[in-house]
């Protein structure tokens, strides 16, 4: 499949509709198991990156972007036991992210830190990949 530089408004409030769905679910439930909160929303963040995983990687840029945070997350929980590493000559400032996350540190996700990383993701996704005029 070749790389995408847009997507659909339909595309993306989909995303936005699922990630709406398991944070309402997980409020509806009450658990307060902060292991258990961590490994499902730690998931999520694998999902969300899948979501649009055919994406332009020129488009997406490099640093402390949601797009790449997304990305070195979804890597870290996939490929380095949930600690959190970026690979390559990207340039990482914790202190412009949504996580705030440095290398090193362990990534526990909790559904407040998922909703926020979703949208910052979400919104530069419409931004970075706009939907194409047709």
């Amino acid at each position: 499949m070749p790389d995408r530089n847009s997507y659909t408004s339909d595309e993306v409030e989909s995303c936005r509709d699922a990630c709406d769905a398991l944070l309402a679910a997980w409020a509806a439930n009450d658990i307060e198991d902060t292991t258990l909160e961590a490994m499902v929303f730690g998931q999520a963040v694998v999902v969300l990156h899948t979501w649009f995983a055919h994406r332009d990687l020129d488009l997406e840029g490099a640093g402390s972007n949601p797009i790449h945070e997304v990305r070195v997350v979804a890597d870290s929980v996939v490929g380095n036991d949930s600690v959190l590493r970026v690979e390559g000559p990207a340039a990482w400032d914790p202190s412009r992210t949504v996580l705030r996350l440095a290398v090193g540190d362990d990534i526990e996700l909790t559904a407040n830190r998922f909703e926020r990383l979703a949208a910052a993701y979400l919104a530069a996704i419409e931004a970075t990949y706009p939907e194409s005029a047709g």
